[in-house]
């Protein structure tokens, strides 16, 4: 994947300024940076669904509408409508789809071959919501909901995953399960950028990270480039320090789980 002087943005507003990037293939990655910095923008470019006004993106050695087959996307929780009455087991199955045909049309389609069927028991087997199949997705609690869109994003077994805040108000034990997933996916080969606030999985978990406000501040290796200094200048003043071992560092204060001593 690579990422050259990209910039775009909304209503004439740039949300990113002249990003540019590389990530190879198979690598688990965090993108991280305040609420505002574009990293939902960006996750929107790479996936293609906004357009650079300038600069250029390539996955999988393609644009992304051309790739598009090969990406799963999972958006925010917040930016899906749960209000239609639509089953778990029809939302996974709306994920083998490209089209942006209407809900009623896709529930006919979705799942009617034997291997899409397969697929689809697949991805809920995955995510371990396979009890759940025939519930309302308006019923579920929040933490099953992203399950179900992590399910819909793995079922077509994309190469590359683009995930805005998967892991947002899970408890840390569902957490760990998603996070030993991604990892479990990257080992297969696939390429994952996971936008997530929390600081301490990232130096935890993550072999790579991308620090973008507007502008990208620092991509590399968490243990290496996510110095104080860094924080500071991705975060700027809306901070609070902890301590992972000799050193300290700076988060957002919504973003600290109290998995180390302040």
């Amino acid at each position: 994947m690579q990422v050259r002087n990209l910039t775009t943005g909304y209503d004439g507003n740039a949300a990113l300024e002249e990003i540019s990037f590389d990530v190879a293939r198979g690598n688990l990655v965090a993108l991280i940076g305040p609420n505002g910095s574009g990293k939902s923008t960006l996750i929107k470019s790479l996936v293609g669904l906004l357009a650079p006004w300038s600069g250029a993106i390539e996955v999988l050695g393609d644009p992304p509408s051309a790739a598009r087959e090969r990406i799963g996307y999972m958006p925010q929780i917040e930016s899906v409508d749960w209000r239609f009455p639509v089953s778990v087991r029809e939302v996974v199955a709306m994920g083998l789809y490209q089209r942006r045909w209407g809900w009623d049309r896709l529930r006919r389609l979705a799942g009617r071959a034997p291997n899409e069927s397969a697929a689809i028991d697949a991805a809920l087997e995955r995510l371990r919501i396979r009890d759940l199949a025939a519930e309302q997705v308006s019923e579920l609690s929040g933490g099953q909901q992203r399950r179900v869109l992590l399910a819909r994003t793995l079922v077509k077994d994309p190469e590359v995953l683009l995930l805005d805040e998967p892991a947002a108000g899970l408890d840390v034990s569902v957490e760990e399960d998603l996070l030993g997933l991604l990892l479990e996916l990257a080992e297969q080969g696939k390429t994952l950028i996971v936008a997530t606030h929390d600081i301490t999985s990232v130096f935890e978990h993550y072999p790579l990270a991308i620090c973008v406000n507007k502008r990208l501040v620092v991509s590399g290796p968490p243990a290496e480039v996510l110095t104080e200094d860094v924080l500071v200048q991705t975060f700027g003043r809306h901070l609070m320090v902890f301590h992972r071992d000799e050193h300290g560092y700076t988060v957002e204060p919504h973003v600290w789980h109290g998995r180390h001593d302040h």
